[in-house]
């Protein structure tokens, strides 16, 4: 039984008595948020001295905990303004410790006749019931670790006026958490879904433990457990052939057999590759982290074991709103407030990282905006009360204010970080392709944003402009098709996929087994340096089959009314089409009756708002979903399908399914659409080649090396493409290339030639260019400076 003594005798937190620019302003929008909090706190009279916010009854606490939390950091400001919020210290210091008392006594460890309300405003599950999650097993009550660290770093904070009885309570919840793991051993968990998060928070409640506890006779072996889990949320396969010391041990011992990061160093949860659950790993430092500052402790080497690698990914991957691109969907909802910008922050303090410092104040500023156009709420009260993500009653999320506290204290620890850097320099030093292929995705960051091709988990491929997901949302099974087959549900059998990387685009080509094997797709996947995509896909039964439905080249379209956002998030978008123009208004109805679908039968280009321009050939109509009804709510956007095959077709083995070829452009303007050019190239059977302004992508599916043939209509003005034979005859010109098996290669063009007669150009990799013609008649060839003249039968080099 844990007594006074073993608590620890620590009278005053070590924290700073001056806010700095950062603290400051994540303190201002605590300010603005606090008269909501207090809106949603209710004394609990089952006890004296409790209360609890927003019903009381969320999961493991997180709504009691979240806001006392935030309560109580504001009211230890030096600059915390009464005058803005109505609101005093005292008031503030008095809300935080009802509910650290509530939450002590409706925990397992407290008198069993205490238990929360039987109506609150998230799930019924847990009303009526204790959190702690005694018996419930290892995920959910090891989850409580966040919490119960909450508990003791408001204690901390506000010692001089936490009575005894407080105290003790709060000390019998550590030794309960203690008690469940404190000799417990981390868990390893890699794909589908990670240990990384688990891990992360059951640090944070082992750091809690042994700290509150100090005294306590156990407090030494909690604290070794503690950093076991602290280095195993980032725990990587190839950490088990690492040598080096980390602390006293080296990284090969500390590791075993635990791993929760692949071994490109991000993280899959649910069934991908997810954003959220990699930033997870980063958390101990600002959680466990900022328990160590205020406790005056050093930080331990465990604390920091492959967190810089892990952010380097996430770095690389956010967009322009401070969210990391969620590359094979999100199966949250995609506009959370605060983004990844707790693992900006934490790099930038403690990895001195002025582009996260950049990209920390990218997603600040927007969470500030959206804080201002909600009236200092964190999401819009009407949708707050409407809509249901796929867990809680979206009111639940207002509970997200306790990201501004996290960050308000890293901030006020250590400082506002270093100087940010100009989003140019950063943008220059990030930009390039970067190939993860144990997670199974390519990604290129480009002038005009940022695209990714994805072959595991959701085959996908997702353009973002520089606005990011408040434009195109992160929907799993994004642009890339989804076939139904009868009788034969989905499955991928990947068969080939290969990677042509450069330096500023890629090219892919995929080869993968759907619907059981029954049907074959083959894509053709080519990121432009300016950030153009060309894009080819096409369906091909592979035994006699039934297809009900295939969807190609589908994007779900941001449509938000965040009023401080506009132009982008003004609740409306605009589909520019060849016949005209349609707005689509963005708001959350009741019921799918709300929802407006329009077929747009067969058009050659579209552009998005001006904002993505698209020309593209399907088999399918497109469809445009103004979307109103959503369950469960991810975010206001529509879908748009550029290509929807619907109802039964029969097919006979060999016979195509469909095919959607395509080239987009983000942020091009709905002007320059009509006419940008775009050329699909007559090709082999096994083959596909495509022309976008001086770019040429092609693949050769077939299984062994070819010189594939590509052929198109004769122009005034030819490109030529490094590696290729470029002959002319008529009214035709043809490039000849040399591509591997089930591969893919992007080229781009060296020299526009005006060539008059048949002729014959070898365009050499290094730069060389040959020219001949035919016995018959003599050439000319005009390039950017000079005239040839070929004689019959001549070669000559032209360059």
């Amino acid at each position: 039984m844990v007594r006074m003594t073993d608590i620890t005798d620590l009278q005053h937190p070590h924290l700073p008595d001056t806010e700095n620019e950062m603290s400051r302003r994540y303190l201002r929008m605590i300010e603005q948020w606090i008269p909501t909090g207090i809106a949603y706190f209710a004394d609990w009279p089952d006890r004296p001295n409790c209360g609890h916010f927003f019903g009381g009854c969320h999961w493991y606490g997180i709504e009691t905990i979240s806001c006392a939390e935030t309560f109580a950091y504001a009211s230890t400001s030096p600059e915390y303004d009464e005058a803005s919020t109505g609101v005093s210290r005292d008031t503030l210091r008095e809300m935080a410790i009802k509910g650290v008392r509530y939450l002590c006594f409706t925990h397992d460890s407290g008198p069993e006749d205490c238990v929360r309300p039987s109506e609150g405003l998230g799930r019924p599950e847990n009303c009526d019931t204790k959190w702690g999650e005694r018996g419930k097993g290892f995920f959910r009550e090891s989850q409580c670790g966040s919490t119960v660290a909450g508990l003791a770093r408001i204690c901390l904070l506000l010692r001089e006026w936490i009575d005894e009885e407080t105290w003790m309570m709060v000390a019998r919840v550590h030794e309960d958490y203690a008690a469940r793991f404190g000799d417990m051993a981390p868990k390893s968990g890699v794909y589908t879904d990670t240990q990384m998060e688990e891990n992360a928070w059951t640090s944070h409640g082992l750091t809690s433990c042994f700290l509150f506890l100090s005294e306590h006779e156990d407090a030494a072996d909690w604290e070794a457990t503690a950093r076991r889990w602290m280095f195993s949320t980032c725990a990587a396969p190839q950490d088990t052939k690492d040598l080096g010391l980390v602390g006293s041990e080296t990284a090969r011992t500390l590791t075993e057999k635990i791993f929760t990061a692949l071994p490109d160093y991000l993280a899959e949860n649910h069934g991908m590759v997810h954003p959220s659950y990699t930033a997870s790993g980063l958390s101990p430092l600002m959680s466990v982290g900022c328990l160590y500052q205020v406790w005056g402790r050093e930080l331990p080497p465990e604390l920091f074991w492959n967190k810089r690698r892990v952010y380097e990914n996430l770095k690389a991957l956010t967009d322009g709103g401070g969210y990391a691109q969620a590359v094979q969907g999100m199966d949250w909802h995609y506009l959370n407030i605060f983004a990844t910008i707790a693992a900006h922050a934490i790099a930038a303090v403690y990895f001195d990282d002025p582009d996260a410092a950049t990209l920390e104040r990218l997603g600040l500023e927007h969470a500030e905006r959206r804080q201002r156009g909600n009236g200092g709420r964190m999401y819009d009260q009407d949708l707050a009360q409407q809509a249901h993500d796929q867990q809680d009653p979206m009111i639940m999320r207002e509970v997200s204010i306790s990201g501004a506290a996290s960050l308000y204290l890293l901030h006020r620890l250590l400082g506002p970080g270093p100087s940010p850097s100009p989003i140019v320099e950063m943008e220059s030093r990030l930009s390039g392709v970067r190939h993860f292929p144990h997670a199974g995705f390519v990604h290129h960051r480009h002038p005009h944003g940022q695209t990714s091709f994805a072959w595991r988990n959701s085959i996908m491929a997702l353009p973002l402009t520089r606005e990011g997901i408040y434009t195109i949302a992160p929907c799993s099974d994004t642009w890339l098709g989804t076939p139904v087959v009868q009788n034969r549900p989905d499955s991928h059998r990947l068969k080939t996929v290969r990677i042509a990387e450069y330096d500023d685009s890629f090219a892919a080509a995929l080869v993968i087994d759907r619907c059981q094997e029954s049907l074959r797709q083959h894509v053709l996947f080519a990121s432009l340096p300016d950030g153009r995509a060309l894009s080819f896909e096409k369906f091909t039964a592979r035994e006699d089959l039934v297809l009900e439905e295939l969807n190609q080249g589908f994007l779900r379209i941001t449509n938000e009314h965040f009023s401080h956002l506009a132009p982008n998030c003004r609740g409306e978008r605009v589909l520019y089409r060849p016949d005209g123009e349609t707005r689509y208004a963005g708001w959350h109805g009741e019921t799918e009756a709300d929802d407006i679908i329009d077929n747009l039968s067969h058009p050659p280009y579209l552009n998005i708002d001006n904002r993505l321009g698209i020309h593209f050939t399907g088999n399918g109509d497109t469809i445009y979903h103004n979307r109103h009804y959503f369950n469960p709510y991810r975010a206001i956007a529509d879908d748009l399908t550029l290509s929807r095959l619907s109802g039964e077709k029969p097919l006979r083995a060999g016979e195509e399914a469909g095919r959607l070829t395509a080239l987009l452009i983000p942020e091009q303007a709905a002007a320059d659409t009509p006419d940008t050019p775009f050329e699909i190239l007559v090709a082999p059977e096994d083959g596909v080649g495509l022309i976008a302004q001086g770019y040429l992508a092609a693949a050769n599916f077939g299984t062994t090396q070819q010189i594939c043939t590509f052929t198109t209509n004769r122009t005034e003005q030819l490109p030529i493409f490094p590696g290729t034979v470029l002959e002319t005859h008529g009214n035709r010109a043809s490039y000849r290339i040399p591509i591997g098996g089930e591969s893919a290669c992007l080229l781009r063009a060296t020299q526009i030639l005006n060539i008059e007669g048949d002729a014959r150009i070898d365009a050499i990799s290094d730069g060389a260019l040959y020219a001949s013609s035919s016995e018959h008649a003599e050439v000319k060839i005009a390039g950017e400076d000079r005239t040839h003249t070929i004689g019959r039968g001549e070669i000559r080099r032209i360059a």
